[in-house]
């Protein structure tokens, strides 16, 4: 889904964060330098603009649309936005962020990057003293054992998202599961998660298949799927991975055949990608719908007027809502001082088009709720776009992981 997600559980993610460490040991006298005054406040943005991946152009949009309808400026300062191409590649974030902070000064990362590269900008944004604000990687160790007193996620992780589906479906009748996931960090720790969710619901896995994200034929993996007689066969999968999956499934007839299918981690663009009448039926979960209400509503006409006309997804929306809540506490607390910002930004509720006194928990995570949601059928959706059905609100306290299972140091304080 929110498609930049790949996690951090397996061995390549320690020898990242060993080699990320002595990148960091290396430039440590720059990184250490506070962000200094000045005139202009310097915000920086790392996305990734290749792909069909959520980011890029859309989320840089969000992001300006902040700042301008926050008035372009806070304290007297200008705010200016840098951009950085994080192509996916962890050591290409590190150097862009490492550069912004010993050139440019900066005084706020925004990272929309992959969970792999999030893990690094951690311990950057950490020595630096400087807020980090997580729109877009989904690992849940980032609010966990790898949690940092400057870092707020304010989207998903990949324990929000499939809980609800999980158990929706179970309590409609589903007992036993098969799970195709990315063979990478993301899919591993979704993998995880869902499988603690069925579990719990009492259900059972019956069976995992796991392919790299460069797939393009999924017949083996669909035939695996099919013939375990899942009730449910659940993808841990993002953007054109799910939409081609759900596509092959539906030409070998696993649908049709009686075997449902749960979207762990699906947005509104890869719906319209395989069109309502492939995947009508289908169950999913978000933070955030563009139809939702009239003030969800104004706010993405508003949006798509800046993006030549794209609709958008939870990560834009949580672009805006991450950096206006930031700009928010730079004006509360009077400085850009990192650290004084953090501490307005610790208690500083979230009051938007899309959250109503949300506020961020001692691990990170902005405590938002959830909403469970199916996919209309063509007859059902009454103009373009009109894509889900809220079926649930899920209240915060059953999206996120509850505070006395948490990993995170911060919260044994």
């Amino acid at each position: 889904m929110l498609n930049k997600f790949q996690a951090g559980k397996d061995g390549r993610r320690s020898l990242l964060k060993l080699l990320s460490g002595a990148l960091l040991s290396l430039a440590a006298p720059a990184v250490m330098a506070q962000a200094s005054g000045g005139d202009t406040l310097k915000m920086g943005l790392l996305t990734s603009f290749g792909g069909s991946q959520i980011g890029g152009k859309t989320v840089s949009a969000a992001a300006q649309m902040a700042i301008d309808d926050f008035g372009g400026q806070v304290l007297g300062k200008k705010i200016e936005l840098l951009i950085g191409d994080e192509q996916y590649k962890p050591d290409v974030a590190l150097s862009v962020a490492r550069q912004w902070m010993d050139q440019k000064k900066l005084d706020v990362l925004v990272a929309n990057t992959i969970s792999a590269s999030t893990f690094a900008l951690v311990d950057l944004t950490k020595q630096a003293k400087i807020p980090l604000l997580l729109t877009g990687p989904g690992s849940e160790d980032l609010t966990g054992k790898d949690c940092s007193e400057y870092s707020t996620n304010y989207i998903w992780n990949v324990y929000s998202l499939p809980r609800a589906v999980i158990n929706g479906m179970s309590s409609e009748g589903a007992k036993t599961w098969y799970i195709l996931t990315i063979d990478n960090a993301y899919g591993k720790s979704l993998e995880s998660n869902a499988t603690e969710f069925i579990n719990a619901a009492g259900g059972k896995v019956v069976g995992v298949s796991r392919f790299p994200l460069s797939m393009q034929d999924y017949s083996a993996f669909i035939l695996r799927a099919q013939a375990s007689k899942a009730d449910v066969i659940a993808l841990g999968t993002t953007g054109d991975n799910s939409v081609n999956l759900i596509k092959q499934a539906t030409e070998f007839g696993v649908m049709a055949g009686g075997q449902k299918i749960a979207a762990l981690s699906m947005n509104i663009q890869d719906v319209h990608a395989l069109g309502l009448e492939q995947a009508k039926g289908l169950r999913l979960v978000s933070p955030f719908y563009h139809n939702m209400d009239e003030k969800n509503r104004a706010w993405s006409k508003a949006f798509q007027k800046r993006a030549n006309g794209v609709v958008p997804t939870l990560i834009e929306s949580g672009v805006y809502s991450g950096v206006t809540h930031y700009l928010n506490a730079v004006k509360a607390a009077g400085t850009t001082n990192g650290e004084k910002v953090m501490e307005v930004m610790k208690t500083l509720p979230i009051n938007d088009f899309q959250m109503k006194n949300v506020t961020r928990r001692a691990d990170g995570q902005v405590m938002r709720p959830m909403y469970l949601m199916e996919v209309k059928s063509p007859a059902e959706s009454k103009e373009p776009w009109d894509y889900f059905k809220v079926v649930r609100t899920v209240p915060a306290e059953e999206a996120w992981r509850p505070a006395a299972q948490s990993s995170c140091p911060l919260m044994k304080k």
